[in-house]
C-alpha cells in the first residue's frame, strides 16, 4: 500500500493521473481521496468542493500542458517557436485525451467563468511568448504589419490556427509555418 499523500502538489498529481487515464469527468472528491490514499475528511481540508478540485486539477494540467515556467527562446525563429508550440500542445492533448473539449463540461455553470479564465490565462501566455518570438526574429519582414494587420492581430491567427489543427486531430503544422513563410518573413 501506498503511503498517504498530503500535499496539494501530491494530490494534484494523483488528480493529474486521473484525468490522463480516466478523462476529467472521472475527477470526484472520493476516487481523489481513494487514489491518495486519505480520508475523505482529509481532502476536504485542501478542497472545499468538488468544483475547487476540479479548477485546481484543471489548472495543473495547463501547467503541465504549456509548462508556464518557459520563457520564449531568443533563438528559435517565430516559425520555430510556432512549432515547438503546435508539438506541447499536441503531446498534452495525446497524454490528456479530450481535455480540451471536457474542462468547461465538467464544471456547474456557476464555475465555468473560472474554467474559461485559466484556459484564457494560459492561452495569453502563449501569445505572449510568441509575440516575443515574433519581434525578437531578425527576419521577419517589419513591413508585413500595419495598423489594419498588428503583430498581435498575427499572433492571434496563429494561435487560433494552430488550435484548430488540432481539433482537427492533424499532426503537423506545415501548413500553417508554409503560410507564415510567405506572409512576414522577406
Amino acid at each position: 500500500m501506498n503511503p498517504n499523500i498530503t500535499s496539494k502538489e501530491a494530490i494534484l498529481q494523483t488528480c493529474r493521473n486521473i484525468v490522463a487515464s480516466k478523462g476529467l469527468p472521472a475527477l470526484n472528491m472520493r476516487s481523489v481521496a481513494e487514489e491518495c490514499h486519505i480520508a475523505l475528511g482529509t481532502l476536504y481540508n485542501y478542497y472545499s468542493n468538488k468544483n475547487e478540485l476540479l479548477l485546481a486539477t484543471i489548472e495543473s494540467v495547463w501547467k503541465d500542458i504549456f509548462h508556464t515556467n518557459h520563457k520564449c527562446n531568443t533563438d528559435f525563429s517565430f516559425c520555430e517557436y510556432v512549432s515547438y508550440i503546435f508539438e506541447c500542445i499536441q503531446k498534452g492533448a495525446k497524454e490528456y485525451p479530450n481535455f480540451f473539449t471536457a474542462h468547461s463540461i465538467s464544471i456547474a455553470n456557476s464555475e465555468k467563468g473560472k474554467a474559461k479564465s485559466t484556459m484564457k490565462h494560459y492561452f495569453d501566455h502563449i501569445k505572449i511568448g510568441m509575440l516575443e518570438a515574433l519581434k525578437s526574429d531578425s527576419t521577419i519582414d517589419k513591413n508585413a504589419f500595419s495598423t489594419s494587420f498588428t503583430e498581435s492581430d498575427f499572433v492571434d491567427f496563429v494561435l487560433d490556427n494552430i488550435l484548430l489543427l488540432l481539433v482537427q486531430e492533424k499532426t503537423s503544422c506545415a501548413t500553417l509555418i508554409e503560410i507564415i513563410n510567405r506572409v512576414v518573413y522577406k
